[in-house]
């Protein structure tokens, strides 16, 4: 197979968002510039995009691989969440503006830096995750290892299930040289950590009980050729049925929901905060 060929299936295997999403970013930062928080002692640092109010409960945004915060924009860019929530979006460790080109292998280093970002909020109120694709482990190990900071996870496309992770034969030559060299550089950050991915996930297995009762809704495409479909059942099995506010199983749509059906994603996080405040009132999470 020509390199091309091998290369445009390392773009797609890496779940390589739309760009339908860059006029809102273009006018979310005529409105408000993006900011950048060290990360001591590790010298590291992370990129973010808010809008809202930090009195308000987080709602915190992980994109997949690659990705930035620019993916999220339409979210924060919604009038409806600025008025309810602080509504964050993170640039994962590699891309964007966080240490870009340096791979962050690590779910559980993914997780204590982006989780960080969370020190800006004043509202003392736990946080609603959203993670896509990559994001949604991510933001799984957040709430296994943070589960005094998170209230509820929203799933959409997740990658969770390590018996599902594949690798593609030519994920492997991409990190050789010369190879290396005619690679974009968010495709080699995104290489190397879907590279480690079923290994992560692996690790992750006996932790998933340690968040088997936070609310939570999964979203999935049936027609997702980059994250199998079964990736929702392994989430639904892993969560008690209290927890799981809702399990979307939806036809004709593949793996850019964000994109193409963002109404799910505000319709899940509306649906899960209200399962929140209904579980804090009774004094759970």
């Amino acid at each position: 197979m020509p390199l091309s060929l091998a290369l445009l299936l390392l773009s797609v295997s890496c779940k390589n968002p739309a760009s339908v999403s860059e006029p809102f970013a273009e006018a979310f930062q005529l409105q408000y510039p993006t900011q950048e928080m060290d990360l001591p002692p590790s010298g590291k640092r992370i990129h973010f995009a808010w809008s809202g109010s930090p009195q308000k409960r987080p709602l915190l945004f992980v994109h997949g691989s690659p990705g930035s915060w620019r993916g999220w924009s339409e979210f924060l860019m919604n009038k409806d969440f600025q008025d309810r929530f602080h509504v964050l979006s993170v640039d994962r460790p590699g891309f964007g503006g966080s240490d870009p080109g340096v791979a962050e292998r690590s779910l559980g280093a993914q997780a204590e830096n982006i989780i960080r970002v969370l020190d800006l909020n004043k509202s003392s109120k736990k946080a609603i995750l959203v993670g896509h694709s990559f994001g949604g482990p991510v933001i799984a190990k957040m709430a296994m290892t943070f589960p005094d900071k998170v209230a509820g996870l929203v799933f959409v496309a997740s990658s969770v299930d390590p018996d599902l992770e594949t690798t593609k034969w030519f994920q492997h030559p991409a990190q050789w040289v010369p190879f290396r060299w005619l690679i974009p550089t968010e495709l080699k950050v995104c290489n190397e950590e879907i590279l480690e991915l079923k290994t992560e996930l692996a690790t992750m297995l006996p932790e998933w009980r340690k968040i088997e009762d936070f609310p939570s809704v999964i979203i999935q495409g049936l027609d997702d050729p980059l994250v199998p479909p079964a990736n929702a059942d392994f989430l639904a099995a892993r969560l008690t049925p209290q927890a799981l506010v809702e399990k979307q199983l939806v036809s004709h749509l593949n793996h850019f929901v964000p994109w193409l059906r963002p109404e799910l994603i505000v319709n899940a996080i509306h649906a899960l905060r209200t399962r929140v405040e209904q579980t804090e009132s009774v004094g759970g999470i």
